[in-house]
């Protein structure tokens, strides 16, 4: 197929013959006819405007076969009598895989079936294209020629756009009959099952609801030309508009102002217009027309190999979507009511904006984009609420008011399910309900091995309605909070009286047992509304952590002032987030001493005790330890933030999470080394963060001589009960014997488990 090479008089080159096909598209369907005689008149027109022989539709019926609908070339007489299942065929492999097929020898091809009413037996060449609306598979749209010939990419790539249009029309009820249309909704709408990460565990039922509006449901082609363009121009306004009073906000400088200029330069780009109003003016809707443009520039970018370049088609899409809210009338979109019992779906979410939310309502969270140690399934987990990641298709596949059940353990998400399912996952979501009411029970228990070694389990903690966890789960008190969160809620840096609320209510309600502040661990990805951001091309290796905190004392000393007021006449443990060199600790402790030197000649009360800790998160301070030791009372390590600048794997992609286990015999010996610095310098080291949620992980630490957890409060009972069926001192020995031998090093995991079933040991799989 060429929209390049076309017939006169529809011919044209570029643009113009997209233009001309998409007009004569609108004007098949808009004809007063039957539901067959305009899907004929289709036909018709796609096969006039291409170099092909035959041009066919295939449709999908509820039963799961594809019927031939209409055809140019093939013989009429096989309307509605050719029938092919779903993967029979060429036809049925293209809707079976959802991807387009190409073959220049159709007749040898292995799926080849020979439907002999067609007529098709001179034919050999084969391009056949999924018609695909949100996710499912409505129809397959095929062309054919005598001659043998390989179609090009472009060839393809216009097929697809040709297709994609083709499924938006049968699904918005413009082109086909009433009994068809029903169907196209029926299939729309049957039960599905999509498969992700489990980042949080946990059962979770209710109704979608998207964190950002969908675009409304919209027509595909225009009634009134004019009207459609004349709303494309009030939606262009709109938009600039709010790109320029983004642009007017004096707090935003720096590399992020210079960001919104680029993006205000594409919002402006006359040829992103000029594409649009073409579109228009084909005959398309303003919403169907920004859809078309962007899947456009999606097929001509997305093969990019510039980062530069695939960041532009994220600038792009963003610009569309907020184009077609725009157009819908919600151009500032403010969170809306939630379903009593919600499952939120999003693309992507940060930390902060999950606090936003009615947290009774909120059940759930399916994601696209989100690792196991992102900041947003941080709090999920905090919060106890079940997640699911990376689930590419779900904004596509989910419908708004959808009934959803995810597995945060599996990462299974059932959307639409039938009885049977949620009656499965009601019965599991009981027996969670059972186990976790039986590690309740256990909380009193010690944490003790088999042969005596006592094993302290503290918990994560990052807000104060995390603490009741405390009491429930028996920890023996909270080993990192973090302060952050309170930076990253609200419209404005968080006064000093607030801050000091917060914790002194955190103390209260831990009683006796201690609590472990970070200060705040803000910059690379968690960054608030008010706050400056920076383009950095490696925000993880950024200004971040101390070394952000002691460049802006605005920041730290006010914190920690609070911190002081609130232990007054408490111990107190501050520690510091992301150390990397000796001298940012005596930085740090420099502005701590001038603040206990104004509480005192204003003669406020101060903590009974203060004891300062450094994290350590990166192979530099992991090397150095013995300095930054000399300058601290206790150590705690970030396994997560170390393992990834250990791998050179970014934490927060599944493509680098995926390809790296830190149950690896180079990264357990590098803590071995980290471990005995601490021992020998006589510092208490504790091992903060997910990894330690990890039971074959955590079992190792243990085996390496650590003795101090500090873990995700859902984790605390598991972990109890496995370390209480550990012998410490049989695996200390097996873990020093596998470390020692590398000749197998890619089972390590494997071995592992199976080492710790052989001896007994109670925990769950989590692979």
């Amino acid at each position: 197929m060429s929209i390049e090479r076309t017939r006169p008089p529809y011919g044209g080159h570029g643009e113009r013959g997209v233009s001309v096909l998409l007009r004569r598209m609108h004007e098949a369907v808009a004809e007063e006819a039957t539901a067959q005689e305009r899907l004929d008149h289709l036909t018709r027109v796609i096969a006039s405007h291409i170099v092909a022989d035959v041009c066919s539709i295939y449709l999908r019926r509820p039963d799961d076969v594809l019927e031939l609908y209409s055809t140019e070339g093939l013989n009429r007489a096989a309307v509605h009598q050719t029938r092919l299942n779903w993967g029979e065929g060429l036809v049925g492999v293209v809707a079976a895989t959802q991807r387009p097929l190409v073959t220049a020898d159709a007749p040898l091809h292995p799926s080849f079936v020979y439907k002999a009413e067609t007529g098709e037996d001179p034919l050999h060449s084969f391009l056949g294209v999924p018609l695909i609306r949100s996710g499912k598979v409505l129809g397959v749209l095929v062309l054919q020629n005598k001659a043998s010939r390989r179609y090009t990419d472009e060839e393809v790539e216009a097929a697809q756009a040709v297709a994609l249009l083709l499924a938006e029309v049968a699904a918005s009820g413009e082109l086909l009959g009433k009994e068809e249309t029903a169907a196209v909704g029926e299939m729309l709408h049957r039960p599905d099952r999509l498969e992700g990460a489990g980042l949080v565990p946990g059962v979770a039922m209710g109704k979608a609801a998207f964190h950002e509006p969908p675009t409304p449901r919209h027509k595909v082609f225009a009634v009134d030309v004019a009207a459609e363009a004349e709303r494309l121009e009030g939606g262009l306004q709109s938009l600039r508009k709010s790109v320029d009073d983004m642009l007017a906000d004096e707090s935003l400088a720096g590399v992020s102002r210079d960001v919104l200029e680029t993006y205000r330069l594409f919002a402006y780009d006359r040829g992103w217009k000029d594409r649009l109003r073409a579109a228009v003016f084909s005959g398309l809707t303003a919403e169907s027309a920004v859809e078309q443009v962007k899947a456009d520039n999606r097929a001509r970018m997305s093969g990019a190999r510039d980062p530069y370049l695939r960041e532009r088609l994220h600038d792009l899409d963003d610009l569309a979507h907020r184009l077609l809210r725009h157009l819908g009338g919600d151009g500032d979109p403010r969170k809306r009511a939630l379903p009593d019992e919600a499952i939120i779906v999003a693309r992507m979410m940060g930390p902060a904006e999950i606090l936003e939310y009615d947290r009774a309502k909120v059940k759930g969270l399916v994601l696209s984009e989100a690792s196991a140690t992102s900041h947003v399934a941080i709090v999920a987990r905090a919060l106890e609420i079940p997640l699911v990641a990376g689930v590419d298709d779900a904004l596509e596949r989910i419908f708004e008011g959808d009934e959803v059940v995810i597995d945060g353990e599996t990462g299974v998400v059932h959307v639409r399910p039938t009885a049977e399912i949620i009656a499965s996952y009601r019965e599991k979501q009981e027996l969670q309900s059972v186990r976790q009411a039986s590690f309740v029970d256990e909380r009193q228990l010690p944490s003790v091995t088999r042969d005596g070694i006592k094993i302290e389990i503290m918990m994560n903690a990052g807000l104060a309605l995390d603490m009741p966890h405390l009491e429930r789960t028996g920890a023996a008190g909270v080993g990192l909070f973090r302060t952050e969160l309170q930076f990253l809620i609200g419209e404005q840096l968080p006064k000093v009286e607030a801050q000091m609320r917060l914790y002194r209510e955190v103390l209260d309600r831990a009683g006796d047992n201690p609590v472990i502040f970070r200060t705040a661990d803000l910059g690379g990805d968690k960054a608030a509304g008010y706050m400056t951001r920076r383009l950095e091309g490696n925000p993880a290796m950024g200004w971040r952590g101390l070394r952000m905190s002691v460049d802006r004392p605005g920041i730290l000393r006010p914190q920690l002032r609070a911190l002081l007021a609130a232990a007054a006449g408490r111990d107190l443990y501050i520690m510091f987030p992301m150390v990397t060199l000796a001298r940012e600790i005596d930085a740090a402790r420099a502005m701590l001493d001038r603040e206990i030197e104004i509480a005192r000649k204003r003669g406020n009360a101060l903590p009974a005790s203060i004891r300062i800790g450094a994290m350590i998160e990166t192979p530099a301070a992991a090397w150095r330890l013995s300095e930054i030791a000399k300058k601290v009372d206790f150590l705690s390590v970030g396994g997560n933030d170390l393992a990834q600048f250990y791998f050179a794997a970014d934490r927060e992609s599944e493509m680098t999470q995926s390809r790296f286990d830190p149950i690896d015999p180079g990264f357990l010996s590098f803590l071995a080394m980290l471990f005995d610095q601490a021992a020998k310098a006589g510092k208490p080291l504790s091992y903060c963060g997910e990894q330690a949620a990890d039971p074959l992980m955590a079992a190792a630490l243990i085996g390496l001589g650590v003795r101090r957890f500090s873990i995700p409060a859902t984790s605390v009972g598991p972990f109890r009960r496995m370390v209480r069926s550990l012998n410490a001192a049989s695996l200390a020995a097996w873990v020093s014997a596998r470390l020692a031998d590398t000749s197998d090093a890619t089972r390590l995991r494997e071995d592992l488990e199976a080492f710790l079933r052989a001896e007994g040991a109670d925990f769950p799989s989590r692979r």
